[in-house]
């Protein structure tokens, strides 16, 4: 029963956060579109792809800014929620004052993000290949200095690193 209520604990942090990169993202995304006119979403939703293609096109042409805001945006997003995953899944479990390594689930995390900001980038508001490929490389390596910042390369070994027989923490 441990070892699931841990497995259900590590997933509710992925979705956690998940939710945190889609409000970070979104709240970055509202405030630079106070800079920028705003995204012609209607004609975006009633345009095929090759529609679409041309309408951000002439969007990021008006707006040169907007496509770096996107890449700032998405890599901020992703980075605070790998590096949220990251703190709170080191944290012990209060039953069996064991922790998680971090990297599988900051991975989840991150691909499930990016699968999301390529749909999102070459589908829906589609800015290109190249630009997908900017964002991809932004994105990972954001998250990858979040995982590192929050301390995700360091060695766990068991209850020793975390406990002593005096509670006391020894990192």
């Amino acid at each position: 029963m441990k070892k699931f209520l841990f497995a259900l604990r590590s997933i509710g942090l992925t979705l956690v956060g998940l939710l945190i990169a889609i409000m970070v993202t979104s709240g970055l995304h509202l405030f630079f579109g106070l800079f920028l006119d705003p995204l012609p979403m209607v004609d975006l939703q009633a345009a095929d792809w090759a529609g679409r293609s041309n309408i951000m096109e002439n969007y990021m042409a008006n707006n040169p800014f907007a496509v770096y805001s996107m890449l700032i945006a998405h890599g901020m997003g992703a980075a605070l929620a790998v590096f949220f995953y990251t703190k709170v899944i080191k944290i012990p479990s209060w039953s069996t004052q064991t922790r998680r390594k971090p990297f599988t689930g900051s991975i989840v995390l991150l691909a499930l993000w990016l699968w999301g900001d390529v749909q999102n980038d070459l589908f829906d508001v589609p800015v290109g290949v190249l630009w997908t490929a900017i964002d991809v490389f932004i994105t990972t390596a954001l998250s990858a200095l979040a995982f590192i910042i929050a301390g995700g390369l360091r060695k766990h070994a068991g209850t020793e690193s975390v406990t002593s027989e005096d509670g006391v923490y020894r990192g």
